[in-house]
């Protein structure tokens, strides 16, 4: 039994470091402003009367707002979205939409894809779309890309698609034309343009699938977390959500994207994270 456990200690050492460092390699190996810019959108805005439903045991009955961001990146190769918002319907509400047994309340003023169009931007013309997750508010305009390739976990792809959708809060309707547009399906890291500029980079445990997505900007890396951590407390203190999938599987994911983030130098863009937010210039800005 002490041998089994010793090899199974060695298997995770092997497997953390075949993680961090196969898309490292990528990373560091990237060429150099082939990334043209990277905008972000405000997607909507996220309320809550508890803020400790996303840090347990803290900040017990504290108001808190988050924003939910999407962007936009110009390769010379093509265009890449990368998350997609709380869904076109929640602008119709101007009181909101409560979810979570009215734990939580959605805002929008603009749907994502209305915001591509008033920046000079078709949705059915991107190339490429990645979703961090399948939670509507980031999935929730998903359909409006149905013509783009779509980079999917494997493990979040089954999810999506089948019994566990509801458990895990996945709402269908907001991404059910993806299934039959064209689908990469991943379990590991994917270099979008073959150039080390846009890697998609797997981080499990808020879903069964959740991934980040490392993109090199001609200012420096930048690194967009997903729902890896949702504010910066989070991130500052390693704290997982009560609600996420699997604890460990967050954990180990987040020393992992931590490490990437020192080894890169790339910043990190929390992208729920209302105050770090209202510091990044936004559409009609870009990043560059």
């Amino acid at each position: 039994m002490h041998l089994f456990t010793e090899r199974w200690k060695v298997i995770n050492i092997i497997a953390f470091i075949i993680f961090i460092f196969a898309p490292m390699q990528i990373v560091m190996a990237g060429t150099k402003n082939s990334v043209e810019s990277l905008t972000v959108f405000e997607c909507g805005k996220i309320q809550s009367p508890d803020r400790s439903l996303w840090s347990p045991g803290v900040d017990v009955n504290v108001a808190h707002k988050m924003v939910a961001s999407c962007y936009l990146i110009r390769h010379k190769n093509g265009t890449m979205v990368w998350d997609t918002g709380i869904p076109a319907f929640v602008a119709k509400k101007p009181k909101g939409v409560s979810v979570a047994g009215g734990k939580i309340t959605l805002f929008l003023d603009k749907p994502f894809p209305q915001l591509l169009e008033e920046h000079g931007i078709s949705p059915a013309s991107i190339d490429h779309l990645a979703i961090s997750h399948m939670h509507p508010d980031h999935s929730g305009n998903a359909n409006a890309f149905s013509n783009a390739t779509w980079y999917v976990q494997e493990a979040e792809y089954a999810a999506a698609f089948g019994l566990m959708a509801k458990k895990l809060n996945f709402n269908l309707k907001t991404y059910n034309k993806l299934k039959d547009g064209k689908v990469v399906k991943l379990n590991h890291h994917h270099d979008v343009f073959g150039d080390g500029s846009v890697v998609i980079i797997p981080a499990p445990g808020h879903t069964p699938g959740h991934q980040v997505l490392f993109v090199r900007l001609p200012s420096g890396p930048v690194l967009l977390s997903g729902d890896l951590w949702h504010f910066r407390s989070n991130y500052e203190n390693g704290r997982v959500p009560g609600f996420n999938f699997d604890k460990k599987e967050t954990k180990n994911s987040m020393a992992m994207i931590d490490s990437l983030i020192t080894i890169t130098g790339a910043k990190l863009l929390l992208q729920h994270d209302s105050e770090q937010n209202a510091t990044i210039p936004h559409a009609p800005q870009s990043l560059r």
